[in-house]
Order: structure tokens, then sequence, then C-alpha cells
């Protein structure tokens, strides 16, 4: 079986070897062979660039749209619940946020809070027969106690202002919620803020959503912008004052 398949592999090779001498004998002698050949390489390359175009022509039809959004589109996170999206802003943007709700129940708003010195006040609401002043908690692991709510009674008392709002995320204290229903304060919490959210059709609003995408954070001390910084001995990141070194405050990456 194997010197019958060698035999076939040689005339085989001998074959393609004659008939590639007999094409270049005719290559050399016969200008109509030439000719032929020529048309043929010519119609096939022809043939090849079609079907090249055929397939580029029909991949590009089809390929799916594809939306391209405009400049400065902010999209809202879906993947995130309004839980997680009040949780992922800073002090500033929560801030931000109160007083959009606020404003969009009808309320004219003065900030106080921030970086200045505001005796425990950050906004100030009024509406045609109401005053409150509200203080803006954005933590993320403490509560509100009771030496938060006396704090707070102390700068509603230096105000001159009888009703106060005190909002945060993470709830509070029996006692302290106790000292607050004393003194006419009201104790919002992560719940109320989503609920007021719900109800004033704000969550979807793009205003909200832009807050809730910006991904900055704000130097509680100056106010200006943090970035994010490596520490050089320990190589751990944090968020440092874009001021520096007029401002040194530091916050650890969360």
């Amino acid at each position: 079986m194997s010197r019958r398949r060698q035999s076939k592999d040689a005339a085989f090779a001998e074959a393609i070897v004659g008939l590639a001498a007999l094409g270049g004998l005719l290559w050399f002698f016969s200008p109509e062979f030439r000719t032929i050949v020529t048309w043929v390489i010519f119609i096939a390359l022809a043939c090849l660039a079609a079907w090249i175009c055929y397939r580029l022509v029909k991949r590009k039809s089809q390929r799916p749209f594809e939306w391209e959004p405009p400049e400065n589109f902010a999209s809202k996170p879906a993947s995130l619940t309004l839980s997680e999206q009040l949780r992922k802003i800073d002090w500033f943007q929560f801030e931000k946020l109160i007083e959009l709700i606020y404003q969009n129940r009808g309320y004219s708003v003065q900030r106080l809070g921030g970086a200045n010195p505001d005796g425990g006040v950050d906004l100030i609401i009024e509406s045609g027969t109401e005053k409150f002043i509200v203080q803006c908690k954005h933590w993320r692991k403490w509560s509100v106690g009771v030496r938060h709510i006396r704090e707070f009674l102390g700068a509603m008392a230096d105000s001159e202002v009888t009703n106060g709002i005190f909002i945060t995320l993470t709830g509070y204290s029996g006692d302290a919620k106790q000292l607050a229903d004393k003194h006419g304060i009201q104790i919002l919490n992560e719940s109320d803020v989503i609920k007021m959210l719900e109800d004033s059709g704000l969550a979807d609003s793009q205003e909200v959503i832009e807050l809730f995408s910006d991904s900055r954070k704000f130097c509680p001390k100056c106010e200006k912008e943090m970035v994010l910084r490596t520490a050089r001995l320990t190589g751990k990141q944090f968020w440092g004052c874009s001021n520096y070194p007029r401002c040194k405050f530091i916050l650890n990456l969360e």
C-alpha cells in the first residue's frame, strides 16, 4: 500500500510539473495564451473586489443602530436604587438635594451650610407663613443622638426661629426622637427623603439626575473640589483638597 501511494504521489507531482512547463512554454511563445491568462487574472481580481464590497455593505446594513447621546447628557444610573444614590453623593451634594426638594415644595431657600460658619444651620427655608432652619447630616454610619438635638436647639434659639428640621440618613436614637418631639423639631431620615423625592417627581428630574451623576467631592473645610491622591509611604489613596497647601483637609477613600 505504501509503494502504491508513493507512485500515485510521484505521478501527480510529474503531472503538475508537466503542466507548469507547458504553461511556461505557451507564455513565452504564444501571445494569445498570455492574453487569455491576463484576462482570467483581471476577471478574478474584479470578482474578488466586488465580493469584498458586497460583504462590507451587507455587514454595515446589519449593524444595529447605535444611539450617541448629546454632549452634557446625564443619564440616571439604572443599576442604583435611590437609597444607594443618596449614600453615594457627598455632604455638599446632599445639601443641594435638600435645597432642591424644598424649592420644589414652594419654599424660598437660603443656604448657609458648607464651609461657612453656619452655627448649626445649613438652610433657612421660608414660605408665606412658615420659617424653618434645617440641619443636614449626610451621615452613613452614625445616628443622631441627644447631644446633636441639644446643639440644634441652641442654633434655633440663636436664630430666633422656633421651627427646625433635622435631616439625616441613618436615623436617630429613641431619646433624641423624644427630645425633638418635645421641642417641635422634625427629624427626617433616608426613607423620608426618598418619599419626598418620589412624591414630588424630582427623582426623575434632570436636576436630580445630574446631581446624582456628579462624581466630584468637595472639601467640607473650604468647599474646593477634592482630588484623589496617593500617600508616598503607604501607597494608599485618599481624597485631598485641591487648595493644598492652604487647606490640608483629607478624607479617607471609601
